[in-house]
This record gives C-alpha cells, structure tokens and sequence, in this order.
C-alpha cells in the first residue's frame, strides 16, 4: 500500500491559508481541514459539544440548544484559562479524527490545514510543514475587508498566535500569498511536482 506523505499547512490568520486549499482542491489533492473537524465536534449531540456542556455549562447554549460561538468566542478571548480549558478538551480530538482519517486515507499526498500546528506543539506528526505568508498590511486587509474583522481587533488576536518569522523557521516550505493567484499557483505546484517525484 502507498505510504500517505502527510503535509501540515497553517499561518497566521489572513494570510491566505483558504485560497492555497482552494487551488490544492482544484488539482485533486485531499485536504483536511482542522477548523472543519472542530466544526463536526461541536456540533449539538457530538462529543466535543458533551464536553463543553460539562465544563462550561448549560449558559454556553443558544435558544436552539447550540453551542454559541460568539458566547464562546468572547470567553476564550478575555480569559486564558477558559481558553486552555477549552483547548484541552477539543485539541486531543481534533488529532485523533486526522490521525484516524490519515490512516483510512489511499491519496499519496494529504494536506491538513493545522492554523495553530506550532501553538498545539503537533510538528513531529507530519512529514513536511508548509507555512502560507503575506505582507503585514496586505493580511490586515485581508481580515477587515473579508472577515469584517477592525484592525484593532486583528491584531489582538494575531498576539495570540505565534509569529510569522518563528513560523517560517519550523517551515520545510514557504508559499507566498501576496495576492498574486497564478504566481501562488505556480509554487504549489511545484511543490507538489517535488512530492509526487518523490
């Protein structure tokens, strides 16, 4: 049976991890997507959406019975210790569902979105990392025009995240996104040209 080349994508927040997918998706590649599977695991009756009800309690609920993000959201982001408790009880199933999905998948090369692969310490898990970076400016952009995210807001959260430059240095590849589609397209290919070569 062929040996599954795990490949880890992640990046700051904006830098354009979503349009790297889209292209990998456009030339067959599989993708995994963590933020997906978290999405699956929170969903109402799923075992992470248990989880959080035990620990964080019924008031975490909207109307319908579903967990509120933007509730969850605004916790995680003002206190740290709920957010590592949160942490504790999605990170360890969001590895188990990839892990498992890696080892039921046939594809030579599987590509994972991991946005915070450095912050969960998960490097040693897959064969290469590649690492999407873009201008300071161009990603503060990218959030306010996209996300609707205020650039005041952005930048609080990219201090939760750790920095482009330490990023890069556990890379094995770096994919610049500074919104140049073709020339993306162009590195990712090669890239995967290398992979299949291999």
């Amino acid at each position: 049976m062929t040996q599954t080349k795990k490949i880890a994508l992640t990046g700051m927040m904006g830098a354009g991890k979503s349009s790297v997918i889209a292209l990998l998706k456009q030339v067959g590649v599989a993708v995994l997507d963590c933020d997906e599977i978290n999405r699956e695991l929170i969903r109402k009756g799923a075992r992470g959406y248990e989880r959080i009800i035990e620990s964080f309690g019924i008031d975490i609920l909207d109307a319908q019975g579903n967990l509120d993000t933007k509730k969850m959201s605004a916790l995680i982001f003002s206190d740290p210790h709920q957010k590592e408790c949160l942490e504790h009880i999605l990170h360890p199933m969001i590895q188990e569902e990839i892990i498992r999905r890696c080892e039921a998948s046939e594809e030579r090369i599987v590509v994972i979105e991991v946005p915070l692969l450095f912050e969960v310490h998960w490097e040693s898990y897959f064969d290469e990392i590649w690492v999407v970076v873009c201008e300071r400016e161009t990603l503060l952009h990218r959030l306010e025009t996209y996300r609707h995210i205020p650039k005041a807001e952005a930048l609080r959260r990219l201090k939760h995240q750790i920095s482009e430059e330490e990023k890069c240095k556990g890379a094995d590849v770096i994919l610049h996104n500074d919104g140049d589609k073709e020339a993306l397209r162009k590195q990712m290919i090669k890239e995967l040209e290398r992979l299949w070569e291999e």
